[in-house]
């Protein structure tokens, strides 16, 4: 059975009197426990060990994979599970080192909670949505409010929906533990808060972490466009001095300037009177654009944190933030600031690169973020 030094860390003979790096006496000599051997087996099914160390009485390995990385660790991830631990890979110096820690217990989730906010949230988005159809029915553009209603809560909780969805989806394809979306109900504004899931463990590695950031934003937009279309389609095109009184001006995303020359809408020389659909669709447009900043635990943020890696991560986030202020929702981006305080966990796997085909997609999230960046300051709100 092997020993390892209780001070250092480092691998003794269990004969000698001292330790040859450090001088502690043969009485501080540790070796290793039955389960300790069984996570070294585990360890060797993926990589060689080079060296072994105690850090704060955890053992800490530095190895090298036998075969591609993100596949020697996939093989060594899932032995470890049958026993009960859970690995993260790093880099240090040009080095490849494993820390072993204990499996937390997934607690099952229970889908009686996300019904209930569900059915809330469906209750305080037909009431909004009621409300912002009255000026409309006043105006005689609207023939009856609950249409106005019904339509805006299913473009709200589409969109919304659609996004938290995207993230469930692609953490079950990836293996992550992940609950089903939660709404956050309000009776105001537009009716909720937003929605979201909570996953229950690390990604596996950073192409997954990628994957999961970006598939939400995807699958939002795929459902927002088409909204978008119908809700301006929908809307009013009046003079402006037809204006009804404490009507809001809302400055409009690239993405409807792109829209409205195919639905017939004259921008420059009409006013438009959004339809509770289309302003569901501004919002949408409004969520994806704060959620890919790239910024702590946002969406962004996982894209981030999966390109340029844990170094480069915070100061990103820092220059989000600013960035966030600057467009105008300052309340929005003192969040993303304290979100910039707290370090991501990261990628299991946080050593195996990011697959060139994700560097791709980056551009296009980029791309969707420039398309539905909205700024602030021309609000009102």
């Amino acid at each position: 059975m092997m020993a390892y030094c209780g001070r250092c860390g480092r691998e003794v003979n269990r004969e000698a009197w001292f330790c040859p790096f450090c001088g502690a006496p043969a009485t501080t000599f540790l070796s290793l426990p039955a389960s300790s051997i069984e996570v070294e087996n585990a360890i060797k099914q993926g990589f060689s060990i080079e060296e072994m160390l105690m850090e704060h009485g955890r053992p800490v390995f530095y190895v090298r994979p036998y075969f591609d990385i993100k596949h020697s660790f996939s093989v060594v991830k899932n032995r470890l599970a049958q026993i009960g631990y859970t690995p993260f890979l790093r880099k240090r110096a040009n080095r490849l080192v494993m820390l072993i820690v204990s499996q937390p217990r997934i607690k099952p989730s229970s889908w009686i909670w996300n019904l209930l906010l569900f059915l809330a949230t469906i209750a305080t988005t037909i009431f909004v949505g009621y409300q912002l159809s009255m000026p409309l029915v006043n105006e005689g553009l609207m023939p009856n409010p609950w249409q106005g209603a019904l339509s805006f809560s299913a473009a709200v909780i589409g969109i919304l929906g659609c996004h938290e969805l995207g993230h469930k989806f692609m953490a079950g394809r990836r293996g992550v533990a992940a609950t089903l979306p939660y709404f956050i109900p309000v009776p105001f504004f537009i009716g909720t808060m937003g929605a979201v899931i909570q996953t229950k463990e690390p990604t596996p590695n950073r192409d997954a972490l990628f994957d999961l950031g970006a598939a939400g934003p995807i699958a939002g937009f795929i459902v927002l466009v088409p909204v978008a279309i119908l809700g301006l389609y929908w809307s009013y095109q009046v003079p402006v001095e037809a204006i009804p009184p404490k009507t809001i001006g809302l400055p409009v995303p690239l993405l409807f300037n792109l829209l409205f020359p195919f639905i017939n809408i004259q921008a420059p020389r009409f006013a438009i009177l959004f339809h509770p659909v289309a302003f569901a669709s501004w919002v949408g447009a409004l969520v994806t654009m704060l959620n890919l900043m790239p910024v702590g635990m946002l969406d962004g943020g996982h894209v981030a944190r999966a390109i340029f890696g844990e170094r480069w991560h915070r100061v990103i986030s820092l220059i989000a933030a600013a960035t966030t202020f600057a467009l105008g929702w300052w309340y929005m981006a003192l969040f993303m600031f304290f979100l910039s305080l707290r370090p991501h966990i990261g990628p299991l796997d946080d050593a195996s690169p990011l697959m060139a085909s994700r560097k791709i997609v980056a551009i296009g999230l980029c791309v969707l973020l420039f398309l539905c960046a909205v700024p602030g300051w021309m609000t009102g709100f």
